[in-house]
This record gives C-alpha cells, sequence and structure tokens, in this order.
C-alpha cells in the first residue's frame, strides 16, 4: 500500500508539472512564435500524460490486491472467531447479522483502503504543491485560493455533522434488512405452509419503509452539499478569472501565469471533492470497523485452559454433580445429579423443556453449567482439551445439517472410515454422490441415516443420539438399531428420546421432569415404581393403541 501510495504521489507530481508547461508556452513560446519550443511543450506534456495514466493503473491495481489480501486475512480471522465461539454467543447473534460482519462490513474496509487511503498522501501533496507554485508564480490571486479553504472546511464540517448519524442509521438498518432476508428466505417453505407469507410482507414492508426513509435522507444530504460545492468552485473560478484578468491588463500578472492558476484551481478541487465524495465511504467503513472489532473483542467463553489434558479412555464413566443451567433468567437443571456408567447404554426421557437436550450440550461442552461440574472419570470436563472431547465423540441430532458437496465431504474426507459406516449401517451409496442442495434430494430418513454415518467415521468411545430416529421409518429404525446393537460393545452410549418404545432395552434410564431427575432405574424398574416413567409410558402405549 505504501509503494502505491507513493505511486500516486508521483503522478500527483507530474500533474503539478502540467499547468507550469502551458504557462511556459503561453508566455514564451507562442508569442516568440518558437514550434520546435510548442513541439518539445507538446512532447513533454505527452509524456506526463502517459507517465500519469501508467502510474495511477499501477497503483489502483496494487492497492486493489493489497486490500483484497487483508480483507481476506480479515475474513478469515473473523469466520475463525465466529467457528470457536460458542453456543450461546450465536444464540445472541442472528445469522444474517453475522453474514453482514464477514462479508458487507469487510468490503467497506476495502473501498476505504482502494478509495481514500490510497489517495490520500497524493491529494496532501498535490493540494500542497499547487499551493506553493502558486505563491511564488501568481502571487496575485493566491489570496483566493486560501479564501475558498476555509469555506471548503465549514461545509465538509457541516456535512460530517449532518450525515455521520444518517450513514449509521443507514448501516444499522441495511444489517437488519439482510438478517430478517437470511432468515426468512431460509424458512420461506415454513411460511408458505403455515400462510404467513402476509405477514413476512408486512414485516418486510416495515424494514423496507425504514431503510427508505434513512436511506433518502443519507443521499439527498450529500446531493445538497456537493452542489454547494460546485457552487463554491463555480464563483471561486469565477473570481480567479476577473481579478487575475484585472492584473494582467496592469501588468502585474501574465496571461500564462493566469492559465496556470486556473489550472491549479481545477487540480485543487479535485482532492477536496475526492474527500467530500468519500465522506460516505469513511462514515460506512468506521461503522463497518466498529461492529468488527465488536465481534473480534467478544472472547470465546468455553476455551482451553492453558494446563488442559488430553482426552484419555472412559474407564469408570460420566457423572453429574448438583449441575444447574439457565438460559437467561430460565433455570432448565435444577440440581442434577446422575451417573453414565463406562460402556453402558444410558437414555434420558421426560417431556419436552424437561431440561434433556440441556444435558446433551453440557456433556459436550457446548454450554458451561453454571453451577456444579460435569466429570469424566473424575475429571472435570473443563479441563479437557475441546478438540480430544469432541473427536472422542458422535453425535446425532433430530434436526439434520448436510452441507454441499459429496457424501465423502459430509463424512470428513477419509474414504476407507466413511466407507466402513456406510457399510455398518448397510447403506449402499456411493461416497461420490454430489449433494450440490445440501441434501435436500434426500428423504428426511435418507438424511437422518446419512448423520448416523457421520457419527461413526471416528469410531467414537462416547455416542450421543438426541432424537436421533425421530425421522426414520420403522423397518430403518430396525436396521439401525441392529447396527447400534453390535457396535455398542466397548463404548458409551446415551439416547435422549420421546418415544420410549425405543429406549426401553437401555439401562440406565433416567427421567427427566421440570429440570429435575426425578427417577432412573432400568425399564422394568421404572413400570413397578408407577411414577412419571410409568405415567408416560402408560400414554404412549395407549396412543399406540
Amino acid at each position: 500500500m505504501a509503494l502505491c501510495q507513493l505511486g500516486l504521489v508521483t503522478a500527483s507530481g507530474l500533474n503539478l508539472l502540467g499547468p507550469l508547461l502551458f504557462a511556459h508556452a503561453i508566455d514564451k513560446e507562442i508569442p516568440e512564435s518558437d514550434k520546435s519550443g510548442l513541439i518539445w511543450t507538446a512532447v513533454i506534456l505527452l509524456i506526463l500524460l502517459l507517465g500519469n495514466l501508467v502510474l495511477s493503473y499501477v497503483s489502483r491495481i496494487g492497492s486493489e490486491m493489497a486490500a483484497q489480501g487483508a480483507m481476506y486475512r480479515l475474513k478469515k480471522k473473523l469466520f475463525l472467531h465466529l467457528l470457536g465461539h460458542d453456543l450461546a454467543f450465536h444464540d445472541r447473534q442472528t445469522s444474517g447479522r453475522l453474514i453482514t460482519r464477514v462479508q458487507g462490513d469487510t468490503d467497506s474496509l476495502r473501498v476505504l483502503f482502494t478509495e481514500v487511503v490510497l489517495h490520500l498522501p497524493a491529494d496532501l501533496f498535490l493540494f500542497a504543491g499547487m499551493i506553493t507554485i502558486t505563491a511564488f508564480k501568481a502571487p496575485e490571486v493566491l489570496w483566493i485560493l486560501l479564501l475558498v479553504i476555509p469555506i471548503y472546511v465549514v461545509l465538509f464540517l457541516i456535512f460530517r455533522k449532518i450525515s455521520r448519524p444518517y450513514f449509521l442509521a443507514v448501516r444499522k438498518v441495511t444489517s437488519r434488512l439482510t438478517g430478517f432476508l437470511n432468515e426468512h428466505i431460509r424458512a420461506m417453505p415454513t411460511l408458505q405452509l403455515f400462510g404467513r407469507t402476509p405477514w413476512a410482507r408486512t414485516q418486510a414492508d416495515e424494514i423496507l419503509e425504514e431503510v427508505y426513509e434513512k436511506d433518502v435522507v443519507a443521499h439527498v444530504v450529500p446531493i445538497v452539499y456537493y452542489n454547494a460545492l460546485f457552487f463554491v468552485r463555480g464563483v471561486t473560478v469565477a473570481g480567479v478569472l476577473f481579478f487575475g484578468a484585472l492584473k494582467v491588463s496592469a501588468g502585474a500578472l501574465t496571461v500564462g501565469g493566469l492559465v496556470m492558476a486556473l489550472g491549479y484551481l481545477r487540480l485543487m478541487f479535485n482532492p477536496l471533492m475526492r474527500i467530500s465524495f468519500h465522506q460516505a465511504t469513511i462514515e460506512r467503513a468506521r461503522a463497518a470497523a466498529v461492529r468488527i472489532a465488536e465481534i473480534l473483542d467478544e472472547e470465546p467463553q468455553i476455551v482451553d485452559r492453558p494446563d488442559a489434558r488430553t482426552w484419555a479412555q472412559i474407564r469408570d464413566g460420566v457423572r453429574f454433580e448438583e449441575v444447574r443451567f439457565s438460559y437467561g433468567e430460565e433455570e432448565v437443571l435444577k440440581g442434577v445429579d446422575l451417573f453414565i456408567p463406562a460402556g453402558s447404554n444410558a437414555a434420558i426421557v421426560g417431556a419436552t423443556g424437561s431440561g434433556k437436550t440441556t444435558i446433551v450440550n453440557l456433556l459436550l461442552r457446548f454450554r458451561e453449567p453454571n453451577e456444579g461440574r460435569v466429570l469424566l472419570d473424575e475429571v472435570d470436563l473443563s479441563e479437557l482439551q475441546l478438540d480430544g472431547l469432541r473427536a472422542h465423540t458422535g453425535l446425532v441430532q433430530q434436526d439434520v445439517l448436510l452441507f454441499p458437496g459429496t457424501l465423502l465431504d459430509n463424512m470428513g474426507g477419509n474414504r476407507d472410515a466413511a466407507q466402513r459406516a456406510l457399510d455398518l449401517l448397510g447403506l449402499t451409496w456411493s461416497l461420490d454422490r454430489v449433494l450440490d442442495d445440501g441434501g435436500a434430494s434426500l428423504s428426511r430418513g435418507e438424511r437422518q441415516l446419512l448423520t448416523f454415518a457421520r457419527a461413526l467415521v471416528r469410531d467414537p468411545e462416547l455416542l450421543v443420539l438426541d432424537e436421533a430416529t425421530s425421522a426414520i421409518d420403522p423397518s430403518t429404525e430396525e436396521r439401525i438399531q441392529k447396527a447400534l446393537h453390535a457396535i455398542q460393545e466397548g463404548r458409551t452410549t446415551l439416547s435422549v428420546a420421546h418415544r420410549l418404545e425405543t429406549i426401553r432395552s437401555c439401562s440406565p434410564i433416567f427421567v427427566m421432569s421440570n429440570g429435575q431427575l426425578v427417577e432412573q432405574g432400568s425399564h422394568e424398574d421404572l413400570l413397578l415404581k408407577n411414577g412419571v416413567y410409568a405415567n408416560l409410558w402408560s400414554l404412549q402405549a395407549g396412543a399406540q393403541a
């Protein structure tokens, strides 16, 4: 960027020589009919013009490459920062807002570098050079040029004060619109299914109306300002021409000197106008930089300790000790104590909102307990390396997320391990099958089967199934259950389920109610207790009948 700035400064120096050559030709060569001198002047002007074009061209290309490289690294840093954040952070930030930070705000900074930062040294050099040369060559009209500078500064400060809040408001509401569009376009099938498209249209109209109001003002203010600048320029040119002509007629100024002053006046307005034109760019970049800094300054809460331990094989089991957890003011786990023995096939059941999925999130350290501890063989999970914990854990969730690409891409890229996982589930799919649509061409059951295979690729010691068979037909579920029985030996499995039929062979079964562990034991033991579990079993058995 510094080399590009040097190139533009040199180009500005070549620009300064142009009016001097015109003044020389008018005052010396034309009165003396020096044709060879005029030819040489024309040749030199052409060389200056070509040099200016080449230097400007190369500098612009170089600055764009530098800015693109910087923004690439910034986007990468932002994306990796977002990947490392915990779920609580993503609960507070919508995906549309984060997309705007990574894509839109970084582009605003790129424009700042290529349009403002690049030109600033050259503009300052050009401005100082014009004032200096005019002071020596045409001091009689210098006072007009100096008089117009404070006027420009005052106009600029007024414009900046008025426009700045509107630029920030436009950026904020545009970010809100981006988030709205991202969330609602993705949810379009649901909106259509429930007839909520009129509601979505009303919401969009409200946001768009706000965008319109802010955008109109933000664009009208610059129009007024730029026209004021053009008016000042016109008055200044007229003043230089008038007073300069008087000095020429009095013999105090040459015609060439007047032409040079007018040429410099034209050049002087270029950096002033450029700064004015880029006021919006500066404000957008400033707002973008603040928002990017806010994201980068928010450190992840769930990170490895400096002395974090590596994962060790599960020998004893996983234990929750007086674990409490809240989402904001709502406490969802209220002093939970439970133990999952190593090698067991455990399950958690309970009504919706009882805290089952929260237990899974704490077990995988997607979230941290507010109080209490989650232990692996008497070692607090917070003392283990996150990568090790999750590399030895397989998770299958009810919500299926597949990425555009091949089946192999969605299963981690290890062809041998992926093929073994498919074979284990009796799937004959090709690993090179392309899912450009993110798996929309697969049925819901097929998508769920693929997530099972993906979870088994790394041969996990701990397998967590969170409503994993909710979208699978009975025959497919039977095939998966047989496969699970085959792979559970030497593995610890935890199943979260609503349908009790799918976990009747599990032991122990933990029964959650209102954030508390109210019962535990085998299926038969829990039925004999005639408590919450027995009631749930009775209700589901009656519904199936």
